[in-house]
């Protein structure tokens, strides 16, 4: 039963190179799992929070860049407004300003003008009626924009006095992209023309295409404007689409004005649908960041939009939110590599150094047992040994019995005998007298013979009786040495049981 419970508890049990093999295998791997965990609960968050800030300073900056830009621009615009020479020809009597003399002055402030910005293609001189007086340079001629020279939407803009940035045109022949600043010119508080200057918005472009790759592989930034047409994007492909379908408002003032290079057979805006950008277009906080898939895309974004003031845009920089997470995952992946070889480097020096260890325990396990199978076969031997000379002293005992037995009756009839001859001496008057003594004197003598032989015999019975008595005793020493021997085996055996336990065997 106890091999059995042995065999038993080996097939279940690890053996201690095993243990200690998983021993170096957790205290090297525990740490490199600890590290996994920060990484994925702690590291990721806060580099998501990281790349959140990123994004808003950088959107921010850019924001800022292009609102300098644009203000610039308008105070162009303020600044040649009140050139004394424009309000004199606005002024004066359309036969006074067909003479060059006079018109020059006022052409020489469109020119200069034109010479703030290499990126200005046209300025326009307009009375308050909406008719062209005058433009730089003169080999340009200004373009409709819709329907008329000036829409009338812009016209009454101007009218109320108003500086003010169109919307975005473009002229797919050349991929160029523009706006038209107005700018009311008065005098004595009363609009009397205005300045329009036609800006390429090559510079707003450039800006948001320098965003492509900023913030990490496949990020980049867009612009909405108000009516949420892409009007800057550094994928041609989605430029001037709209991220939901334009009311019928929208797309009669779009026609009105000729935004977007939209083609007089054309009744809508191509669409590249974003419901998450359509609504946070309706957002009245400046700037904010959410997560989505944008239009277009794969994956999951960190988008980050931040409204501008000078113009009704809205600035988006996007970038993948596996950029984001590259760093923990570059991480968690070189912290697996180094997990696997560490688990297998302390996989082969805990079997070596579990074997090293074990090596001397297994021997002494080995040699204890060995030990107590001889002790155990041993105390068999002295039990079979006992056992049979126990039986000997029985049977001797039960001899001896007999044989005093025999002693006894011997003996008694001795003195019966020598008492008939006895009483024959005495009625010896009786009997033959020589006969009778000679019979008489052998019977005597048997009897006397009988009697010392029964002495004799006495003598034996008592030497074998000490010798019965001795070799009692010994048996019950080789008993008391047997029971001492299994008892010592048994505990032995515990021992071993207990380092087979440990070492696994």
């Amino acid at each position: 039963m106890r091999d059995q419970a042995i065999s038993s508890y080996r097939r279940r049990g690890l053996s201690l190179t095993a243990r200690v093999s998983l021993l170096l295998v957790f205290v090297a791997i525990v740490p490199l799992l600890i590290t996994i965990v920060v990484s994925q609960f702690i590291s990721l968050p806060a580099l998501t929070t990281q790349a959140r800030t990123s994004l808003d300073t950088d959107s921010s900056e850019r924001v800022q860049l292009i609102s300098n830009y644009l203000n610039e621009r308008l105070l162009d615009a303020e600044t040649l407004v009140q050139v004394p020479s424009v309000i004199q020809f606005l002024l004066a009597p359309p036969a006074e300003r067909e003479d060059p003399n006079f018109s020059v002055h006022s052409l020489y402030a469109l020119q200069a003008g034109i010479n703030r910005d290499n990126r200005y293609s046209l300025w326009c001189l307009f009375n308050a009626q909406g008719h062209l007086v005058q433009y730089w340079p003169t080999n340009v001629h200004p373009q409709n924009r819709g329907q008329s020279l000036v829409p009338l939407p812009y016209l009454r803009r101007v009218d109320a006095n108003q500086l003010f940035i169109s919307g975005v045109y473009y002229d797919s022949a050349h991929n160029k992209a523009s706006v038209d600043i107005y700018a009311p010119i008065t005098y004595q508080k009363h609009v009397i023309g205005f300045l329009r200057a036609s800006l390429n918005i090559d510079f707003i472009w450039d800006t948001v295409n320098s965003e492509t790759g900023a913030n990490g592989p496949g990020s980049y930034a867009f612009l909405l404007d108000e009516r949420g047409v892409r009007i800057a994007d550094p994928n041609p492909a989605r430029r001037f689409k709209a991220v939901a379908p334009l009311s019928i408002q929208e797309m009669q003032d779009v026609k009105t004005e000729g935004l977007y290079g939209l083609q007089g057979n054309q009744d809508s805006l191509p669409l590249l649908a974003d419901n998450t950008l359509a609504d946070s277009l309706h957002s009245s906080q400046t700037s904010s960041s959410f997560q989505a898939t944008p239009a277009s895309e794969n994956e999951p974004y960190e988008i980050l939009r931040h409204k501008m003031t000078v113009v009704p845009w809205t600035y988006y920089v996007l970038s993948p939110v596996s950029t984001v997470t590259a760093v923990v995952n570059n991480q968690m992946v070189s912290t697996i590599v180094i997990a696997a070889a560490m688990l297998l480097l302390a996989s082969f020096v805990g079997l070596w150094l579990g074997q090293r260890i074990t090596q001397p325990i297994l021997r002494s396990v080995d040699h204890l047992r060995r030990s107590s199978e001889s002790l155990q076969t041993l105390a068999a031997k002295q039990q079979s040994s006992s056992s049979e000379q126990q039986w000997v002293i029985d049977s001797a005992q039960v001899g001896l019995q007999s044989v005093q037995y025999y002693t006894d009756a011997s003996n008694v009839a001795a003195r019966q005998l020598t008492s008939m001859v006895t009483e024959l001496l005495q009625r010896w008057p009786q009997l033959d007298a020589r006969t009778a003594q000679r019979a008489l004197q052998e019977m005597a003598n048997t009897a006397r013979y009988i009697e010392q032989a029964i002495q004799y015999q006495e003598t034996s019975n008592q030497k074998l009786a000490t010798a019965i008595k001795v070799t009692t005793q010994v048996s019950e020493q080789l008993a008391a040495g047997a029971t001492s021997a299994t008892n010592a085996a048994e505990q032995l055996e515990q021992v071993v049981r207990q380092l087979r336990r440990v070492v696994g065997r």
